[in-house]
């Protein structure tokens, strides 16, 4: 039996909840990149790029991230065991959902807070960015590529249910 298959109501609030997580929590990340590709037009906006994708990361990833994950649960408690374990697409969500984590706590938000830091610096010196923050946004850029291909392989995985 496959979870899409249930019908109780309990689920499909829980999966609302789910899909919605995942909207508000990874939906914005995808357009980090759009503004940062303006940032060498407008060095003095810098700052407040950053400052607006750590309001992002604090209100909508974050915790977006933390329902997604408890929703998540939710779901396969409320599936009554239908989900065996074999399954792919929990299993590929939940390492998605593990290493998302982990990028964003342990790369994203550390290196956004330095990329600011260097940018407030650099713009007080004069109004070019540093080569040692191009190189830290560099990083976030290809960290974030990864981040969005662990995103859309997670959602293609919810949405194509595959087996193992």
């Amino acid at each position: 039996m496959l979870l899409g298959s249930i019908v109780d109501p309990g689920y499909k609030i829980l999966l609302f909840l789910h899909i919605l997580a995942v909207v508000l929590a990874f939906g914005p990340t995808f357009g980090y990149g759009f503004f940062f590709s303006v940032a060498p037009q407008y060095p003095s906006a810098v700052p407040a790029i950053l400052a607006g994708v750590q309001k992002v990361d604090k209100y909508l990833v974050n915790p977006g991230m933390v329902v997604l994950l408890l929703a998540g649960i939710g779901l396969l408690s409320a599936s009554d065991g239908a989900w065996s374990g074999s399954d792919a697409f929990v299993v590929v969500g939940f390492i998605a959902i593990i290493a998302l984590f982990g990028l964003q706590h342990g790369f994203f938000q550390p290196q956004t807070r330095k990329a600011k830091e260097l940018a407030e610096r650099d713009l007080r010196a004069g109004d070019t960015l540093s080569p040692e923050f191009e190189a830290i946004s560099n990083r976030l850029g290809g960290v974030g590529s990864l981040a969005g291909l662990i995103i859309a392989v997670a959602v293609f995985f919810m949405a194509y249910k595959p087996f193992m």
